[in-house]
């Protein structure tokens, strides 16, 4: 088990309320200095390694320290959680200095929670993100896409302005940056001639229109 004594929850789901922001996010939060503010958010299906991927990855841990995994088939993750070291970082075209923070959700799916419950994690994690880690196991199938068109119907009806619809630019200040990282991926990457394709020509041949499918 990993030493997680710096992660925090951040919203916590409580009978009888429902999801609330806990006292220890909200103290960490209004003691964070006047930098402007990032979050990187990963969700995904539970038990698909979440939370390793954070903790060797983005917060480059070698020890025992980071978000909480396990190896049973229950879900280390319950509701969603920060990190309570942000990292400094500097945009690479104003050089201005930012603060990050790690934010690890609970994953979709569990055996004890139902889609209106997966559904509020999703969305709480696509509008408090600035860049969106969408984490899946194995190749693009049914299951993984079928995962990533919920989030994209939760994304229509988010409203982002009280009158008309928004163009494009708008949608893109809205949403954050989103990354598909697809694990345990051992398949040659080719075409149906048996050509090399990039990972970027695999997703776009994996969205096409398919004959037999729904939308």
């Amino acid at each position: 088990m990993s030493d997680h004594t710096e992660a925090i929850p951040f919203i916590a789901f409580r009978e009888p309320d429902g999801f609330v922001l806990t006292d220890e996010a909200r103290a960490f939060l209004s003691e964070l200095d006047n930098k402007p503010l990032g979050i990187i958010s990963i969700v995904g299906k539970y038990r698909t390694g979440k939370s390793y991927f954070v903790n060797k990855v983005l917060l480059d841990s070698n020890e025992n320290k980071g978000f909480a995994v396990g190896p049973t088939i229950n879900p280390c993750t319950k509701g969603l959680w920060l990190w309570k070291k942000p990292i400094s970082v500097a945009n690479e075209n104003s050089g201005e200095e930012f603060n990050v923070l790690i934010m690890d959700t609970e994953g979709f799916g569990g055996i004890d929670e139902n889609v209106n419950h997966d559904t509020r994690i999703f969305l709480f994690s696509l509008l408090l993100s600035s860049y969106f880690i969408f984490n899946s196991v194995g190749n693009i199938d049914e299951n993984a896409l079928n995962s990533l068109s919920l989030i994209i119907n939760l994304a229509k009806d988010v409203k982002i302005k009280n009158e008309g619809e928004p163009t494009e630019e708008e949608i893109a200040e809205a949403f954050p940056s989103f990354l598909w990282c697809i694990r345990d991926f051992v398949l040659e990457m080719q075409d149906t001639s048996g050509m090399k394709i990039t990972s970027k020509q695999y997703l776009e041949n994996s969205l096409s229109h398919q004959k037999g499918t729904s939308e």
